[in-house]
């Protein structure tokens, strides 16, 4: 659904001529959303069973938690439709969180 916004100097445009990202995620996202919620509990699922292994339990919730705020970060606060940049703002600290809490783990041993 097309929206139109006015400007300062009282032109109307459409709201996709004033913000790009609009247009490329303007359609239903319903099939979407409920895809990446099944996905999400499916990895909720794994990591509350992944409780029970002892020994690669920590590295497998890191990844799995990772997994989920990043599929949060990219389809429901819409981050996958902005520009490249900010993913790669947001996926750097993950990273580097993950990285770290695998070496502390292995100094912890």
């Amino acid at each position: 659904m097309a929206t139109m916004q006015s400007t300062e100097h009282g032109n109307t445009q459409h709201e996709s001529e004033v913000n790009p990202t609009t247009e490329a995620h303007a359609g239903s996202h319903d099939g979407t959303y409920l895809l990446v919620f099944g996905a999400l509990a499916v990895l909720t699922l794994i990591e509350v069973l992944s409780t029970y292994a002892a020994s690669f339990k920590i590295p497998l919730l890191i990844v799995l938690t990772s997994t989920k705020a990043i599929l949060v970060i990219a389809f429901y606060m819409h981050l996958r439709y902005e520009r490249r940049y900010l993913p790669v703002i947001f996926a750097a600290p993950i990273i580097i969180g993950v990285l770290v809490a695998l070496a502390i783990q292995q100094l912890v041993r």
